[in-house]
Order: structure tokens, then C-alpha cells, then sequence
């Protein structure tokens, strides 16, 4: 039987992400100080490119060539191209959210910031950039490590992050596998939910591995922390000795994985959003940006560009960065109009938090903003990772308003942030009523309150507030 040759022809629709869609994508998760940055960047690298009102101390332009002094084939630009360079008229991306300001008032102090190193958050995601090879494997990775906090560990649980950042195609089980890959990145242990688990990585990947120490923290690190080494060498049946060589090389461990990135300098929060109320009681949203140079396309190259005698090589380079300057105003100015919607909806949905303080949080999705406002819910996530927001009540990151929801007895939904919010009062009120309170104490105390909820979940958040048990807090 012969093999034949068929030559098929068929249509099919098919996403392509750019390098241009990549890098607009790139600008909406990014602070406003890294804004700064990638702007002050992109003038020092595209003439195009300046800052409005710049345009008076460039040259003259040159004079127009009559149409026959030009080179034949060069006497022409492409009609698309002319199009678009004549309609990127200077894009004003500081209108909406933004109040009329005194000039000496702007944070002129901004400017004598020092770049910033690499960060423990930018050393692991240059990892996954390395170790992943899909979008979603991507999305599902960056929103992980955006949980992990400065010590390394996740301080909720992957059922939480993937209940609370919904990624088209993913589950469960990918945010799972997301999580164990990240903790073999370096350093090991990244992403870890408890000290032992953190250990138990390390140990696993030194070479060679000791069998003992890995047994210890495995399978018996309640013992461990209770120093009972001779219960331990029974039931591991090694001598007392060994067991003692197996803690020391467990003491020499990093027991928080992110500690090397630690500055020891005061970082301050830059906020992002400033929302505040106007002279009429309203809540209003300022985008706080009026310190990130504003920039304009230069008339000189412009002009430049339609000279008859410019020739086909520096024709070309000047219209890759007319192109390239124009992409980057229009996105900061979509990144900006996308900040201020996700806000305005975040307000709308946690109006109560905003007038009354943190113990009214509601329970909140990134899908429920993305339904509302129209977008994904990876855009969302995107536009409100290192973003800061300064309320009446102080700055909170605007993650902090986003959380899984508890069941009331009156039926009514209540944020768990709220509950963890309550639950810290409670045990900080503990000298005030001389009584330590057990978790099943605090259950009884919310279910008084109108919150169920099961001892377990008690002893979970307490946790999360690295609160000690009640009979650890009686002996410190």
C-alpha cells in the first residue's frame, strides 16, 4: 500500500500574545515607584520620547524638501504608517482621579529614592519565568508568590488563594502543583505553610541527604520542639548521639527562607490610590501619580520623519520608536483608567470598610470585580498586585481587600479578615478580663456574636496571626 500526499487547506481563530501585549500586560502589575523607573528608562533609550513642554529646547526642525530633491523609493511613506503618526497627538494619562495640586506639594522627595535591589518576590518569579512554559502555569505561579510573605512562608492556604484568584483552566490541583514547585526554587522552602514543611525542603535537597534529620522533621517534629531527643531515638532506633548530630544540622538551617532579602533600611509604602472624602462627604478615588514624569511625542521627530531626503535606515529606526513611544502612553494611560475602575469598584463593594473602619470588610472575590467591571480576573489580579492604597484607617495593600467568606447565623456572609480582624481583639482583650481564652472559648465568644465557626478554623487563623495557644500564652 502507497503513501499519498494530501495538502489540506482550513481556517482556525487562534490567540497570539505579543511581545507588545506582554509588556502591556507587565505595566499593569507593576507599583507606581517601578512605573517611574521603566518611564525614566524609556526616555534615556527613545529620542521620541520626552517630557511635555521639553519641545522648546529641542533644535529647530529642519526645512521641507521640495518632492523631487528625495531619493526615488524614498520620496513616499507608508500610508498606514503616516496615520498613525499623525493621530499621536500627546496623550494627557493624568485626568481622571487626579485633583488640581499645589506644585510644592508633589512629593519631590521620591526623586532622591535609591533603585531597589532585587527583592525575595523578584528572585522567585525570575525562577518561574525559567520553570514554567504555559500562561496559566504563569498567572497561577505570580499569584502564589504574591501570598508569599517577607519570611517565606504562604500564611493561607492553597485552597484559600485558589478559592479567592479564579485562572481560566486552572484548578485546585495546578495551584497545588504551582505551590510544590515553587518550594524547590531557591531558596528551598519558599512558599512552605509551616516551619516543618520549610525544613523538610532544605533537607531534601542536600547532598547527600540525611535520613535521620529528614525522619525528624517529617515525622516527628512535635518531639523536636519539645526537645524529647530520647523518645525520638527509641522510635527511630538510633543511638541518642546520632540524634543529636541530626538537630544540630537541623539548628543550621534557614528557618525563613526570604531573611537574606530582608533590608535592613526603613522602606517606606508609596500608596498608589489615595481615597479620601471631599468637602461634600463623598468618597473620591486620586490616582497618586502627579510625580511620574508625564510625556508627550516630540514634534521634532515628527516632523523629522516626513522629510523627502531622511533615508531608509533612519526612516525606519525613527518609526520603530514613534511606534514604541506611542504604545507606552497609551498603556500607561490604559494602565491608569484600569487602576481607577478596579478602585471604584473595590469602594462600591467595600463602601462599609471605607466609612466605618477594618471590622466592616466584606467578603470579596477577584471575580466578583472582574464580573462587575467587565475584565478578567487575571487583569484584575494583575492591576492590584504591589499596589498600595492610603485610607482614613491607614495604607493597605489592595489584596487585604479581597477574602474568603464565613457563614452567619442570620445568614449573612462575614469577611474572614473580619473574623481574624475579631479574633486578635479578642485574645488582646485577654488582660482586661484576666482569663486566658482556649479556641473553643473563642468559638463560643463569635457564635455569641452571630459567626459559626469550628475550633479548627480558631486555631487556623490564630496561626496565621502566629498567636501561641492559649496554654503557651499563660506560661510567656
Amino acid at each position: 500500500m502507497g503513501l499519498s500526499v494530501n495538502i489540506n487547506i482550513s481556517q482556525r481563530q487562534k490567540l497570539v500574545v505579543t511581545q507588545t501585549l506582554r509588556e502591556a500586560i507587565e505595566l499593569l502589575q507593576i507599583s507606581s515607584l517601578e512605573l517611574k523607573d521603566r518611564i525614566e528608562q524609556e526616555l534615556e533609550e527613545n529620542p521620541v520620547l520626552e517630557l511635555k513642554g521639553a519641545e522648546d529646547d529641542l533644535p529647530a526642525s529642519p526645512e521641507t524638501e521640495e518632492p523631487g530633491d528625495s531619493p526615488e523609493g524614498e520620496d513616499r511613506l507608508d500610508e498606514e504608517m503616516m496615520r498613525i503618526f499623525d493621530d499621536s497627538a500627546d496623550v494627557d494619562y493624568q485626568s481622571k482621579g487626579t485633583e488640581k495640586k499645589d506644585p510644592d506639594s508633589k512629593q519631590q522627595f521620591i526623586e532622591g529614592v535609591l533603585q531597589r535591589a532585587e527583592t525575595y518576590h523578584d528572585h522567585l518569579l525570575d525562577q518561574l519565568g525559567l520553570a514554567v512554559n504555559t500562561d496559566m502555569d504563569r498567572t497561577v505561579g505570580e499569584i502564589i508568590i504574591s501570598y508569599i510573605n517577607d519570611e517565606g512562608y504562604l500564611p493561607v492556604t492553597i485552597e484559600d488563594i485558589a478559592e479567592n484568584n479564579l485562572v481560566t483552566g486552572a484548578g485546585i490541583a495546578d495551584f497545588q502543583r504551582l505551590r510544590e514547585l515553587i518550594l524547590t526554587f531557591d531558596p528551598p522552602g519558599s512558599a512552605a505553610l509551616d516551619l516543618a514543611e520549610c525544613l523538610q525542603m532544605q533537607l531534601q535537597e542536600q547532598e547527600p541527604v540525611d535520613a535521620v534529620a529528614l525522619a525528624i522533621v517529617k515525622d516527628h517534629f512535635s518531639l523536636l520542639e519539645k526537645r524529647r531527643f530520647k523518645q525520638i531515638a527509641t522510635r527511630l532506633s538510633v543511638s541518642e548521639e546520632r540524634i543529636e548530630t541530626a538537630v544540630h544540622l537541623i539548628t543550621c538551617l534557614e528557618p525563613k527562607p526570604g531573611r537574606p532579602w530582608a533590608s535592613k533600611a526603613v522602606e517606606y509604602v508609596i500608596p498608589d490610590v489615595i481615597v479620601d472624602k471631599d468637602e461634600d462627604g463623598e468618597f473620591c478615588i486620586i490616582i497618586n501619580d502627579d510625580w511620574i514624569p508625564n510625556l508627550s511625542i516630540s514634534r521634532y521627530y515628527r516632523k523629522l520623519l516626513k522629510q523627502k531626503q531622511l533615508n531608509k535606515t533612519a526612516r525606519n529606526f525613527i518609526a520603530d520608536k514613534f511606534s514604541s513611544a506611542q504604545w507606552l502612553i497609551k498603556s500607561i494611560a490604559q494602565r491608569r483608567s484600569t487602576l481607577y475602575t478596579v478602585m471604584e469598584a473595590i469602594l462600591e463593594a467595600q463602601y462599609a470598610f471605607f466609612d466605618k473602619g477594618p471590622g466592616n470588610l466584606r467578603p470579596l472575590t477577584l471575580r466578583d470585580i472582574a464580573e462587575k467591571i467587565e475584565m478578567h480576573e487575571s487583569t484584575v489580579s494583575r492591576v492590584t498586585s504591589n499596589k498600595y492604597v492610603q485610607t482614613q484607617w491607614g495604607i493597605y495593600s489592595q489584596k487585604y481587600f479581597f477574602s474568603s467568606s464565613l457563614r452567619t447565623s442570620n445568614g449573612m456572609d462575614e469577611s474572614s479578615r473580619s473574623v481574624k480582624d475579631l479574633i486578635k481583639r479578642i485574645i488582646d482583650g485577654e488582660a482586661n478580663s484576666g482569663r486566658m481564652y482556649s479556641d473553643q472559648d473563642i468559638v463560643g465568644i463569635l457564635l455569641n456574636k452571630g459567626i459559626k465557626i469550628a475550633r479548627r478554623t480558631v486555631a487556623k487563623y490564630r496561626k496565621m496571626l502566629k498567636i501561641l495557644p492559649s496554654s503557651q500564652r499563660h506560661k510567656k
